[in-house]
């Protein structure tokens, strides 16, 4: 997200001095000051203007841009110019997307059928083995004893798999040897077939798989389980696209009690547990949390029911950590104060806040003697049945309270009652209130599609796919003798937002237009500036307002969006430079409609610029093809860099690949052209083609306009100019480079589309842009700085179309010499030339040093102006300069792990690797009763709270930083002034002027005073960027965003009944799965 930030303080605070400077500089400093001899306003004018005129000079001598747009003209003369119409490409796109999903969507439905049919037929077994199973792969085979003998390495998929068979995977503290488990896989495994008859009817179908409410995943095709860290913490049943295709959109407050009678580890127990509720919830649901004790109060400040994506979490784990145990219990304060939330919450008319169904109280106590009847009746019970409030208890630690009062909490008012004695337990009991409310939903037997947001594959078999979104059924008991208000589980496919991005209309669009989507929820599920992290398992929420700059106009774009309506719309904005160092403002204009049959909205945005593009006539032919590869073959003094772009339809070039490697890509299918003339791009093709012709032109004048004519503008000495490299990059995505050795140096811009130097030269169409290599440090063991200059080229037949790019690579000292021969002067002013007296910059439109005629200042050409003189920079900010501020929600940090920790939940865990091991020994797997759990395993792995545990694992994390991007001030053309750095003994004036036509500001100051340095965080001139932490007032304090929750709701059925609402658990465990589930557990809340 940008926000705009004027200097205004700044600003006001010179204009009340100003008077106060020049008197000092008058009469008080005549001796000490260093600018007595500095040229007046009008004379750096007459030099910036000259420096303008020897630049524009380029056209003729270096960069002959407008002799380059007739040859372009002349080579299309035969071709049409088309409009690029914005609504009928987003139609078209947003067609083909929801016939892409919709095709998801019908081979899920057929997997249900398939799934609850075989479940129907299924005859359940007591004495089921594993060996009556068919076709049993275990997904985590790290002996390879099973699945991975049977994989074959996929490009689709990243990865070894056997598209004949599925894989499954168990969670490590389910035992695997259970009648529920053993029977489930039985009957699920005829979803093998119906898996592979969607796979190979749909070539670009990916994962599909059935999430078990048991606990098992069945992933079709059948690959080994990558894990992501150094326990294998993944339960499908906690995956968000599992709890939100199995139960509708929840309202929960959780009420914890803190009375002094849970202190020790029932506390740490619940503090656990509520962060293992919140794992189960996703962006549709909301949440608050109470702690109790004496009196009621919401923990932290969110005061009410916020929504429980990722940030909100993250922030009430920690304040959930933070939680203490003192004074006496009162459950009916505890159980009024929550009542009293839902009903603020109901009354709210607040947009966007609140699900709106299935309202729950989550309740942990140790236990109670107060069932809490007066509250109920007052409260609940005099709500209409289908408005009541579900209520979910926890009896939490090793030997509670009497829980009786507990129990009768939730069977009276539609909950679930469980007991969690120890860590063991927490991920099994907490997530049983998942199948209670999916009750409404089973009863219905409907079909309930959801779409998720875009996730990262890190979690699952999608890792490495990029993002992705899924598309999940419920699949529904219809055994006659089984329970019909339960769910057999999830069936979800995946869909990548690359499958969707490829529908784009990338040729219209242009290099700077792009594709996105949005949900409900206001969420991006895809978007240029949506950054993947696939090593990285929990990735934020992010809304389309945390991507682009927020607006009101982008406010309202939103809205239509979520809304589901169609429109354009014309909004001015900053746009970020691809390296992000740079922005400008700009008027795009905004597409919009949604998607058929999903929960998403697809937007198209083109700059200004984009507008026309070239059609061209006629076939690409075999002609063409010859000769095509003839150009490409070429052995000229001149390298072709050629896009990674896919020119033809079976092509498998990647970002990977290098230039050399997709020109020998495409001359090899062109030289089986007759073989597969359909399969080429035929607008690529033509205008690749076109490009290759008129670079091979234009390349050879500016070469030998740099043997010829290649001098210094105004040099009295008349030395060659030192232009290291010309080259031109086109809208074909080629890049022709002269001399050929100079290839390297444009090799990083291989694609231009995607080089920031070609889009901003395409922006700024009527101007020089100038620009060093970005350096954040001094550049060392540098001879000579370069920097390059380019110039766009738009062709001029009918409409302006952008067709090309032209630079040179200059070295820097050509630059200084151009400064220094435009600021010529007489004898009692100091110019350029007089180094010791007076320093010359070159800055370019984001603050960053392009040119200085000291010496002491070349290496640090490139390097943003704040950490070479942030004095000057300071004094040029809120003048010349404006900038925004970019907070980057996507970020990554470097997680060095708790160094110390005070905190109870230290934890000494033996090696993990170790209890993995014990796992796989037969003998361990015998079935012992949950009586076990009883056995205080907390104990065995406490320490006392000074002891603490330490890491040197360097891992990557999700985290906010800051950064700055300055531009010029569009209404202010030159400023000058007094610099008092340091002290007040020691002066420094200053002068700056824009450079016309050009990206560069000419600034003369004097030198720095001695013995003074300033840094740029001295004066707030953030620009590289930050790591900063979201306030929690800031975050609390948030307004919700408008949402839009999901058309239908089912939390109410007249049919559901409650004949069992709590009690033990029943599923056996072996006593090696206990101790591994409570170290899972533990570990997961330490890294939360």
């Amino acid at each position: 997200m940008l926000i705009y930030t004027p200097k205004r303080d700044v600003m006001a605070a010179r204009c009340t001095s100003s008077a106060f400077q020049t008197f000092l500089l008058v009469f008080v400093l005549p001796t000490l000051s260093f600018g007595m001899n500095m040229p007046n306003e009008t004379l750096v004018r007459t030099w910036a203007e000259q420096l303008g005129r020897n630049i524009a000079g380029f056209d003729k001598r270096s960069l002959p841009f407008t002799t380059i747009r007739t040859f372009f003209d002349e080579s299309t003369k035969e071709s049409e110019v088309e409009e690029v119409n914005g609504t009928a490409l987003i139609l078209e796109m947003a067609d083909q997307v929801a016939q892409m999903l919709g095709n998801k969507t019908a081979a899920l439905k057929r997997a249900v059928k398939v799934a609850e049919s075989a479940a129907a037929r299924h005859n359940y077994s007591e004495n089921i083995k594993e060996s009556n199973l068919v076709n049993y792969y275990k997904s985590k085979d790290d002996a390879c004893i099973s699945v991975c003998k049977i994989l074959e390495y996929s490009e689709k998929f990243r990865q070894g798999i056997n598209a004949s068979v599925s894989s499954v995977h168990i969670p490590v503290e389910i035992y695997d040897k259970d009648p529920e488990i053993l029977n489930a896989l039985k009957w699920s495994h005829e979803l093998d077939k119906v898996f592979r008859e969607n796979y190979e009817e749909d070539k670009e179908i990916l994962w599909q798989y059935f999430g078990s409410q048991t606990g098992f995943m069945r992933s079709f095709p059948a690959s080994k389980w990558r894990q992501t860290g150094e326990v294998d913490l993944y339960d499908v049943r906690r995956r968000p696209w599992y709890t939100q295709g199995s139960s509708s959109p929840k309202d929960m407050l959780i009420l914890i009690d803190t009375s002094g009678s849970v202190v020790g580890q029932s506390l740490q127990l619940m503090k656990v547990a509520v962060k293992s509720i919140l794992d189960t919830l996703g962006e549709n649901d909301f949440v608050q949390i109470v702690q109790f004790a004496k009196e009621a109060v919401t923990v932290g400040c969110m005061k009410r029911f916020v929504q429980a994506n990722y940030r909100n979490k993250k922030y009430l784990s920690r304040v959930v950590s933070e939680m203490k145990a003192e004074e006496m219990a009162n459950i009916s304060k505890g159980l009024e104060y929550a009542f009293d939330q839902f009903d603020q919450f109901e009354n709210s008319t607040e947009a966007g806040v609140g699900a709106h169904c299935n309202k729950m109280i989550m309740l942990l106590t140790d236990g109670s003697t107060d069932n809490g009847d007066e509250v109920f009746k007052r409260r609940n019970f005099n709500r209409p049945l289908k408005n009541r409030v579900r209520v979910f208890t926890y009896a939490v630690g090793q030997n509670p309270n009497p829980v009786k009062d507990l129990k009768w909490m939730a069977c009276a008012n539609r909950g679930y009652f469980s007991e969690i004695p120890a860590m063991g337990a927490i991920r099994a009991r907490v997530q049983e209130y998942v199948e209670v409310v999916a009750r409404p939903l089973a009863l219905k037997h409907t079909d309930y599609v959801k779409w998720t947001s875009s996730y990262s594959g890190a979690h699952g078999p999608s890792l490495g796919l990029g993002l992705v979104v899924t598309v999940t059924l419920p699949v529904y008991n219809r055994a006659p003798s089984g329970s019909n208000q339960t769910i057999l589980g999830v069936m979800g496919i995946d869909v990548t937002t690359e499958q969707m991005k490829r529908y784009s209309p990338v040729w219209q669009l242009g290099p700077s237009g792009y594709t996105f989507a949005i949900n409900t929820n206001g969420y991006v599920i895809f978007h240029p500036s949506l950054k993947i992290h696939d090593d990285i398992e929990d990735t934020p929420n992010l809304d389309f307002l945390d991507i682009e700059i927020e607006s009101e106009a982008k406010d309202k774009l939103r809205g239509d969006m979520i809304d589901g309506k169609n429109g354009v719309v014309e909004i001015s904005s900053f746009d970020l430079s691809v390296d992000e160092n740079y922005v400008h403002e700009e008027r795009r204009r905004y597409f919009y409609t949604p998607i058929g049959n999903t929960t998403f909205s697809l937007g198209l945005s083109l700059p200004s610029y984009q507008k026309f593009i070239v059609k061209h006539s006629g076939p690409f032919t075999k002609a063409n093809a010859t000769e095509l590869i003839k150009l490409l073959e070429e052995q000229e003094d001149r390298a072709k860099l050629l896009a990674p772009w896919k020119y033809y339809k079976s092509s498998e070039v990647t970002d990977s690949y290098n230039s050399s490697d997709v020109v020998r890509d495409l001359v090899a299918a062109l030289q089986n052209y007759s073989q597969s003339p359909d399969t080429f791009d035929t607008e690529m093709m033509k205008q690749l083609h076109l490009d290759l012709r008129v670079s091979n032109i234009s390349i050879k004048m500016m070469k030998d306009m740099m043997r010829v004519t290649l001098t210094s503008p105004g040099s009295a000495d008349n030395d060659t100019a030192n232009i290291t490299a010309v080259f031109m990059a086109t809208y074909g995505g080629l890049t022709t480079v002269s001399p050929k050795s100079m290839s390297s140096v444009l090799e990083r811009y291989q694609d231009p589309w995607k080089s920031a130097y070609f889009r901003r030269a395409l922006h700024y169409k009527q101007t020089f842009m100038f620009h060093a290599l970005y350096t954040t440090d001094y550049q060392e063991n540098m001879t000579s700085p370069t920097v390059m200059v380019t110039h766009s080229v738009f062709g001029s037949k009918k409409e302006e179309k952008p067709v090309a790019v032209i630079g040179a690579i200059v070295d820097h000292d050509f630059l200084l010499q151009m400064m220094n021969s435009s600021s010529k002067s007489g004898d009692s002013v100091y110019s350029c030339k007089d180094v010791d007296n007076a320093v010359c910059f070159l800055l370019d439109d984001g603050a960053f040093v392009v040119a200085a005629n000291h010496p002491d200042y070349h290496l640090q050409i490139g390097r943003f102006l704040g950490h070479v003189d942030a004095g000057l920079m300071e004094q040029l900010y809120g003048s010349v300069y404006h900038r925004v501020e970019e907070v980057d929600y996507q970020a990554t940090c470097v997680d060095y792990g708790n160094e110390t920790s005070a905190a109870p939940l230290s934890f000494r865990i033996p090696s993990i690797n170790l209890v993995f091991e014990l796992l796989t020994v037969n003998w361990w797997n015998s079935v012992w009763t949950w009586a076990v759990v009883n056995l205080n395993v907390y104990s065995w792995f406490s320490s006392p709270p000074t002891v603490a545990a330490s890491s040197d694992d360097q891992e990557e994390k999700i985290c906010i930083k800051q950064r700055a991007q300055y531009y010029f001030n569009p209404n202010l053309e030159e400023t000058n002034g007094i610099i008092y750095p340091c002290n007040e003994n020691c002066t420094r004036d200053y002068l700056a002027r824009r450079v016309p036509d050009t990206n560069l500001l000419f600034v003369i100051i004097s030198p720095a005073c001695p013995n003074c340095y300033e840094p740029a965080s001295s004066k707030n001139l953030v620009q590289e960027p930050v790591e900063m932490a979201l306030a929690d007032n800031d975050l609390c304090n948030q307004t919700a965003r408008y949402r839009r929750n999901p058309a239908k709701c089912y939390d109410f059925d007249t049919r559901e009944t409650n004949p069992v609402c709590g009690g033990p658990l029943t599923s056996p465990v072996s006593v090696v799965l206990v101790v591994v589930a409570t170290l899972l557990t533990v570990i997961s809340a330490r890294l939360s």
